[in-house]
């Protein structure tokens, strides 16, 4: 499941704290997996974001399915999906929308 929203943020010149700081949010309050520790590590989903200032896009994928991994193509706008042994089925209550905003 993707979900897709804006976000009045500014990070500063440390994109990466500002994605890691989502990440743990997220990771502790839905219980799920998204970034791996090791090379064999498995994830539940995963996050992307645009840095613009006071202006994110964030994308946060929840995966359905285990060994698939789902992205949007950004030129098409479409979910693309290719498999991946690492990634496996999010078993949790998936959260709405205004529920992540919420934690971000």
């Amino acid at each position: 499941m993707m979900y897709k929203f804006t976000k009045k943020i500014s990070c500063g010149e440390n994109m990466r704290d500002c994605v890691n700081n989502m990440m743990t949010k997220l990771e502790t309050k839905f219980n799920v997996k998204l970034h791996t520790d090791t090379k064999t590590s498995k994830v539940n989903g995963h996050i992307s974001v645009s840095h613009e200032k006071n202006n994110h896009t964030i994308w946060v994928f929840l995966y359905s399915n285990t060994g698939i991994h789902e992205g949007e193509n950004t030129i098409t706008k479409k979910i693309v999906k290719t498999n991946s042994n690492r990634v496996e089925k999010f078993n949790g209550t998936f959260p709405t929308e205004s529920e992540i905003k919420k934690i971000i």
